[in-house]
């Protein structure tokens, strides 16, 4: 758990998070995952605080579905390297998070902190994914998104551009995003997502610094949302 046991260890155990870390650190990674976001200060921070934020979002939308989990659990094991072990620390933490309810105010912060000030826009973006992962939108969700973009300070309009794709009101159709026409049959959909995974994958853009490795995933949660979708409405199996 060498990796885990970092410097903001300290400040975490000092604060609302503290029985959510310290619960689980005898139990986690022995070594520091493979893969890391570019421009994270503190990954410790980084993995509870976002954990503490799309858990809070989740139950404000439906009291944390197994689909909202899925969500969870993917973003952890694509673009951090999470495997098994890890993702039961997520479990973890996402019971310590029901259990010990901290502020949001408290996990934007930290957050924010954990980063730089970036990926603010990626952490709204998930929470709004695991908000509609039942495809609708629910006011008790939805104030708490609006939270955590006033406490992210994240620019109205970059908020409600990030809301024009995840909302329902205003997401573009599926079929849109992957690029594909609505006729196309399921291992038409299939070439077309793996394509769009292999055209978006945030790898591709860490040459460009970190902004546009957060647009990147950004794109990247887009395409997974809307492949998502078409295997609800045609009942794709992977």
């Amino acid at each position: 758990m060498s990796w885990f046991i970092g410097a903001g260890l300290g400040l975490l155990r000092g604060g609302p998070l503290g029985a959510l870390v310290g619960g689980t650190t005898q139990h986690f990674f022995s070594k520091r995952p493979q893969k890391k976001l570019q421009g994270i200060l503190d990954e410790t921070a980084f993995s509870a605080c976002l954990v503490g934020v799309l858990t809070k979002v989740s139950i404000a939308a439906q009291g944390l579905s197994a689909g909202q989990a899925r969500v969870i659990h993917k973003f952890f094991a694509k673009n951090l390297g999470y495997g098994a072990d890890g993702l039961k620390i997520i479990n973890e933490m996402i019971r310590e998070v029901r259990r010990v309810n901290p502020d949001m105010r408290y996990l934007a912060e930290k957050f924010s902190e954990s980063t730089g000030g970036k990926y603010r826009l990626l952490a709204l973006a998930l929470a709004y994914q695991v908000s509609l992962v039942d495809g609708r939108e629910r006011e008790e969700a939805q104030n708490q998104i609006e939270s955590l973009a006033e406490y992210l300070k994240i620019d109205p309009d970059k908020h409600n551009e990030v809301r024009s794709k995840y909302s329902l009101e205003e997401i573009k159709t599926p079929y849109m995003i992957l690029d594909i026409d609505p006729a196309a049959d399921v291992d038409e959909i299939k070439k077309a997502y793996r394509q769009k995974l292999r055209e978006l994958h945030p790898d591709r853009a860490i040459h460009l610094g970190p902004e546009k490795v957060e647009e990147a995933h950004i794109k990247f949660l887009e395409a997974q949302s809307a492949f998502q979708e078409l295997q609800n409405i045609k009942g794709i199996k992977i």
